[in-house]
């Protein structure tokens, strides 16, 4: 075990602390651009990152010399070596591949040094599908979120029967960036995203499908978004609220804006994760639409005003904007919370350098790059 791994074992509090400052400077220095927040707040693997990012890839079966283990049948990618496949073979699986002689256990190795991982049994369609991936990997990388090549081949397979597909497909798509979600919604059937909406196999993954009903012409559509938000902020609930606010905004504008002002924003009784969600729909959606950024700012100038502990939230858009009219807010702010959360302060003292002409500091990206650094001085 590394130095930075057995300190962050050996105590916890310091982990948590180190974790929760590192998000926030990342949130300042490198938040961006590109994922949609709503969908996906941290970066996520999906099958095609893996299957780029694979040293060696190959169809398996069960070794009839070594039972509840694997031998290689087709090579897809790499070389996988002379060395026995090390991966175990579940009793599951072994049932499956011995009940359909034309499939095959798909197994990825990330490097040379590294062990087999199962990525699940393929039939003919999916190791169709797998083969595609594979052909793209001259102009495909790896956790890329804005290529839209890639992006488009895979929104076809939204809503796909195969939940394998559709799953990878709705990943791909879940962390792009926002312009090109509702870009590629208006080429899914309707049918298709409210079919993502209602099933409740993926209450949890709905944010994607919220997003991509807000372009939808129907009335009916429009009017569902409005009467969620309605309940959400009546019930003071936070599930799926970044997406809903963020769906609500694209069929109302600015006039939405009004409301989440009113119902969030200018409210003391508001909890911080409530109003963390709000900030992130107001972000993805000010990013996206470049004119509603002056409303947004004046908006977080409201929030500065009743929930000044939530000004490290606003701060990365402050910056990407570069306003830096809230200066003296912020530096209050700042003098004020500097010994309760000295991570906040830390972030807010980012704003307050480059605000008056500075950059960001040097030793932010240390942090980031060094993880025992960031670790020792949150402890401090």
């Amino acid at each position: 075990m590394n130095r930075s791994s057995s300190t962050l074992v050996e105590t916890p509090r310091r982990a948590s602390a180190w974790l929760t400052g590192l998000a926030l400077i990342s949130l300042l220095l490198v938040r961006g651009a590109d994922a949609c927040q709503v969908c996906i707040p941290m970066p996520v693997k999906t099958l095609a990152d893996r299957l780029l990012e694979a040293d060696a890839l190959v169809l398996a079966r069960e070794d009839p010399e070594r039972p509840f283990h694997y031998v290689a049948v087709k090579v897809l990618k790499g070389d996988p070596g002379d060395t026995p496949i090390d991966a175990f073979l579940p009793s599951m699986d072994r049932r499956v591949l011995a009940r359909y002689p034309q499939r095959h256990m798909l197994l990825v190795r990330a490097g040379e040094d590294d062990g087999w991982s199962a990525l699940g049994i393929a039939d003919e369609e999916y190791e169709r599908f797998v083969r595609r991936i594979i052909g793209h990997a001259g102009s495909w990388k790896p956790m890329e979120s804005d290529n839209p090549q890639r992006l488009a081949e895979f929104a076809p397979l939204l809503g796909n029967a195969n939940t394998r597909l559709h799953e990878t497909a709705y990943l791909e798509i879940a962390r792009a960036p926002y312009s090109e979600i509702r870009r590629i919604a208006t080429e899914v059937p309707i049918e298709t995203v409210r079919g993502m909406l209602d099933d409740p196999r993926y209450l949890e993954w709905r944010s994607l499908a919220i997003l991509m009903l807000a372009e939808s012409e129907l009335p009916d559509d429009r009017e569902r978004i409005r009467k969620r938000v309605v309940d959400l902020q009546r019930l003071g609930t936070t599930f799926n609220l970044a997406a809903w606010v963020t769906a609500y905004l694209a069929i109302e504008g600015e006039n939405g804006l009004e409301h989440i002002k009113q119902w969030y924003l200018t409210r003391s009784d508001r909890s911080r994760d409530e109003l963390r969600e709000i900030i992130k729909a107001l972000s993805v959606y000010a990013k996206a639409e470049a004119a509603l950024r002056e409303a947004v700012a004046e908006a977080y100038g409201k929030l500065l005003e009743v929930h000044p502990l939530l000004a490290a939230d606003i701060t990365h858009d402050l910056i990407a904007w570069q306003r830096w009219d809230f200066a003296d807010r912020i530096r209050e702010i700042r003098t004020t919370i500097a010994k309760k959360d000295p991570l906040a302060a830390y972030a807010l003292g980012i704003y307050l350098r480059m605000a008056g002409g500075g950059s960001a500091p040097d030793e932010a990206l240390q942090r980031i790059d060094d993880p025992d650094r960031a670790s020792v001085d949150v402890e401090r």
